[in-house]
């Protein structure tokens, strides 16, 4: 009996500390497409984040996750992204937004930048 106690107290513990792992989301899938502000064109090799846009303008940052022990009845951290935007020859810009509960958002979240227009750098003389 004692032994049925002890193995039946073992799996409850097992399972309950199993369960307060929790998948978190650090940054959703974030893609988008970069342009000239002055051409209306898309600009190519421009970094975003740790990507560059293909020929066309387009980006993709790939989702990322973190796993976090926590307890029953805890609320989901506040979400905020800011992945920088730099090109030579363009002033540099950032990606910003913020979800209240956005560290509870299910795998494979999607956030859709838009169109993005950056400036060309303008040099002062004397």
């Amino acid at each position: 009996m004692k032994l049925l106690f002890r193995l039946l107290f073992v799996i409850f513990i097992s399972l309950s500390l199993q369960s307060c792992l929790v998948n978190r989301c650090k940054r959703p899938q974030i893609t988008g497409y970069i342009y000239d502000a002055e051409t209306k064109q898309p600009i190519e090799n421009c970094k975003v984040g740790e990507t560059l846009t293909q020929s066309n303008g387009s980006f993709s940052l790939k989702e990322k996750r973190y796993r976090q022990f926590t307890f029953f009845g805890f609320e989901a951290p506040t979400l905020s992204v800011n992945e920088p935007i730099q090109k030579e020859g363009y002033e540099p810009q950032n990606i910003q937004f913020m979800q209240p509960f956005g560290g509870g958002m299910k795998k494979g979240a999607l956030h859709h930048a838009d169109t993005i227009y950056i400036k060309k750098n303008i040099l002062k003389t004397n």
